[in-house]
Order: C-alpha cells, then sequence, then structure tokens
C-alpha cells in the first residue's frame, strides 16, 4: 500500500557560508525570515520535516532565533489563502498584534490567517505547523475572518487534545498509508472546526442558534458563489431567490462585514485566480471584471487595490516573477506549499 508523501529539507546539506541563504529561499515560499543580529550565519542551522495528508500540509520545524514576517506584497504574490495552525514544543514565539506583543507557549495552539500580515519572532524553537485550505473549513466557522494571531491557552480542554492529535500525527507519519493520511486529515479538520467554534467560558451558549446560522450561511454562501458573475448579485437579489430578509442577511454575515462585503470579497478572490492562472495570461483586467460582476474596469481596480494594496496588473507581474525560473522550488515541501495557493 502506497505511503503518504514526505519531504526533508536540512541546512546541514549545504556549505556553512550557504545556509541562510538557501534556507531563506526554502521558506521564501510562505515567510520572509530574518535573522536574529546575535546568531552568526555560519553556525545558522533549519531542519523542515513535511508531509502532505490529502489538502492539508503539516510541517515539523526546527531551527535557531529569527523574525517571520508576511508582508503584503508577498501575500498578493503567494496567493496562499490558508489557516496555520501551530504548536510549539520548545522554544516560544512573540507575535505582533497591533500595539501588543503576545506570547505563544508550548501546548498552545497558534492562529495565523496567511491571508492577513503577520510579524513574529520564534526563538530558538521546535514547532509543528498545519496548512489549512481556507474553503475546507471557513463555511462551517461561526467567524471565519476572526482568528488571526490568535492563541489559544494550552489549559484549554480542546486545545488540549488538538495539540496532542498534531504531535501524534506528526511521530507516526513513517507507517502511514494514503488511506491513513486522509483520515487524520479529516479528524485535523474536525477537531480544529471544533476548537475555532468553541466558547469562551464566559460566553453566553447559544448552540442551537448557531448550527442553524451555519446552515443558512453555508446555503446562501453556495447560491453566491454559484452567481458570482451576475452584475446583480446583491442583498436584493438574495432576498428574493432564497426568501431571506434584509435582517436575516446581516445578523448571517455580519462576521464577515455585511453580504455585500462577501460578495466583493469573493468576487476580487476569483478574479485573482484568474490573473494568476495562466492560460489566461491574455486576458484583459476589463475582461476578468465583466467576467466576475464588476459594473466597470475602474470600479474593478479600486475595489482590488482597496482589499490589496495593488493594481490587478501589479498583482499579475508579482505572480510571474514569483514563477519566473529564479523561483522555481527545489524541494517537495515548498512545491507543495505553493500548490495550496489560490
Amino acid at each position: 500500500m502506497e505511503g503518504i508523501a514526505t519531504s526533508v529539507f536540512d541546512t546541514r546539506s549545504f556549505a556553512p557560508r550557504n545556509r541562510l541563504r538557501r534556507w531563506q529561499e526554502s521558506i521564501g515560499v510562505i515567510f520572509d525570515p530574518s535573522l536574529d543580529d546575535r546568531t552568526d550565519p555560519m553556525t545558522f542551522r533549519a531542519r523542515v520535516e513535511a508531509t502532505m495528508l490529502g489538502q492539508v500540509f503539516l510541517g515539523h520545524l526546527v531551527s535557531q532565533t529569527q523574525r517571520f514576517e508576511r508582508p503584503k506584497d508577498k501575500i498578493i504574490a503567494d496567493g496562499l489563502d490558508c489557516y496555520m495552525v501551530q504548536v510549539f514544543l520548545k522554544g516560544h514565539c512573540e507575535v505582533q498584534d497591533g500595539r501588543q506583543i503576545r506570547v505563544v507557549r508550548p501546548g498552545d495552539i497558534y492562529i495565523v490567517d496567511a491571508s492577513a500580515p503577520l510579524d513574529a519572532i520564534d526563538y530558538d524553537f521546535t514547532h509543528i505547523t498545519v496548512l489549512i485550505p481556507r474553503d475546507l473549513i471557513s463555511r462551517y466557522l461561526i467567524r471565519p475572518d476572526g482568528h488571526h494571531r490568535r492563541i489559544i491557552p494550552a489549559e484549554t480542554p480542546l486545545a488540549m487534545l488538538l495539540y496532542q492529535f498534531i504531535c501524534s500525527v506528526h511521530s507516526n507519519r513513517g507507517g502511514m498509508s494514503m488511506d491513513d493520511g486522509m483520515a487524520a486529515a479529516a479528524a485535523l479538520l474536525n477537531l480544529t472546526q471544533s476548537l475555532l467554534n468553541a466558547r469562551l467560558p464566559e460566553a453566553p451558549g447559544h448552540l442551537d442558534n448557531e448550527a442553524v446560522n451555519l446552515a443558512a450561511r453555508a446555503a446562501i454562501t453556495d447560491f453566491i458563489e454559484a452567481n458570482l458573475s451576475d452584475p446583480d448579485l446583491g442583498p436584493s437579489h438574495l432576498m428574493a431567490a432564497l426568501g431571506v430578509s434584509r435582517t436575516q442577511l446581516y445578523h448571517l454575515f455580519e462576521p464577515y462585514g455585511g453580504v455585500a462585503a462577501e460578495i466583493r470579497r469573493r468576487r476580487l478572490r476569483r478574479s485573482l485566480q484568474d490573473l494568476f492562472d495562466r492560460s489566461h495570461g491574455t486576458m484583459r483586467i476589463a475582461e476578468i471584471a465583466f467576467r466576475w460582476g464588476f459594473g466597470s474596469e475602474t470600479h474593478y481596480i479600486r475595489a482590488f487595490k482597496r482589499r490589496y494594496d495593488m493594481t490587478p496588473g501589479e498583482a499579475r507581474n508579482a505572480r510571474k516573477l514569483m514563477l519566473s525560473p529564479a523561483g522555481q522550488h527545489a524541494h517537495d515541501y515548498e512545491r507543495w506549499i505553493t500548490g495550496l495557493a489560490t
């Protein structure tokens, strides 16, 4: 029976003077790393052991103190739209959250939204990172966009369970078949979803209402996805087609900033896929705009720039640069991560 795919990257396979540079090129598929000034680049070390569990990436990393950043230009260029679930086995992380610095310690569950900027420092660490494509669980989350830089304390029962499960999957990956990997991924997704939806102890409980809301929002979201190219798609259209009230729409999509904002976000994401699709390389910006229901090219460019801080043309060029021969990836784990992109 075929085993799950694994990949190893180790800086010890390179000459000491090249190790830091090779690491920066490798992990550059997802982060811009920079070394602590007190660390000698000639003694730098990093080792990645990675596994693909269906559509879910799992990577174990051991390395030295360094800063990991995801600036806006990198986010748009790499197209990653994932939830990152990270657990520390050793060391700790300090993450910048506005004016506040928050600390992640062993046992905590640390959540990062790859579509949002990040600035964090990991200190002499060993950690396991899970990358979950947003589409696999976002429709089942009560607040799908409300988890960036979230730290769930180690003493939380579901956090303990997820932490132990992630560590166990990594430890036992060597004996797993492809079917085992898919089953492990399904369990991991369910545990993650349950943890992210769990109420704080002091929060009022309305589980029945939340379940109903999730189901209603999923049905409306399916309709939105099927009709994104319709320029008339909006609150009034949804009310007429699905028999929901404006108040219901507001309540269901308040976590997204409103239903109109969610429609716009999904249109922009689909347009981003077209911009990055090599088979659509000759498609004009105006064609993409009209294809996804925008009233004009100007309106589309303005909305795109508000969300991504660059124009569609600039985003297309950034992606081409990333995929140029100089940006090709030598290791399987690098290709797996880029394969999760939009």
